[in-house]
């Protein structure tokens, strides 16, 4: 694999637009820098397009034309400043001098691993929660009680739905919704039930 396809496949243009300290909005939308945009117009994902100056490409475009570098250059900035092994010199192999130019790349590696982390986290808790509603909204249906038996001789499973349902969606919402200082203080308030969640989808498995 060279290293177009190693960076491109490692890489996406969020992760770089992240990286290189643009600040995105819950849409994944920020203010494009190739042109002059005084609303977000640059939409980043694997890829970014821009809705106001049409400037569209993969990460490697992205990066060449955020730094003025040629394709080949840009994607051995992409690979030193995310640590690939691409076969490209790092800068920190390239000098055992400490520098602060090098200080500072390390430091923004540091800051994208820790959110890589987190989002990783909340995509993850996000799957639980999902799953976990999907069974609750099974037994609501399959074990819902007859006129005979009445809401006092319920299924255990029919009473779990009633009473996690709600608070579920509420959760689900909270996290896909929330801004990421939202999203940080949820996830340290209610790790614990996230956690109880995902013990609880393995005992239904």
């Amino acid at each position: 694999m060279n290293i177009f396809k190693e960076v491109k496949s490692a890489v996406s243009v969020k992760d770089a637009a992240i990286f290189y300290g643009m600040n995105l909005n819950r849409n994944g939308l920020c203010q494009c820098p190739f042109h002059n945009d005084k609303t977000p117009s640059l939409k980043v994902d694997i890829r970014y397009y821009c809705f106001g100056c049409g400037a569209t490409g993969d990460v490697v475009d992205f990066v060449g034309k955020l730094f003025s570098l040629p394709p080949l250059a840009a994607a051995n900035k992409i690979a030193n400043d995310f640590g690939l092994d691409c076969g490209v010199l790092s800068p920190h192999k390239q000098s055992s001098k400490p520098t602060k130019q090098n200080s500072i790349i390390l430091q923004k590696n540091n800051e994208y691993q820790i959110q890589r982390a987190f989002d990783l986290y909340v995509r993850d808790a996000l799957f639980s929660l999902h799953e976990y509603r999907e069974k609750l909204r099974m037994f609501k249906q399959n074990y819902a009680p007859t006129m005979e038996q009445g809401l006092d001789n319920c299924h255990p499973l029919f009473e779990e739905a009633l009473m996690n349902l709600d608070r579920i969606d509420w959760m689900i919402d909270e996290l896909t919704f929330g801004y990421r200082d939202e999203q940080i203080n949820f996830i340290n308030t209610y790790k614990g039930e996230i956690e109880n969640v995902k013990r609880r989808n393995e005992e239904l498995n």
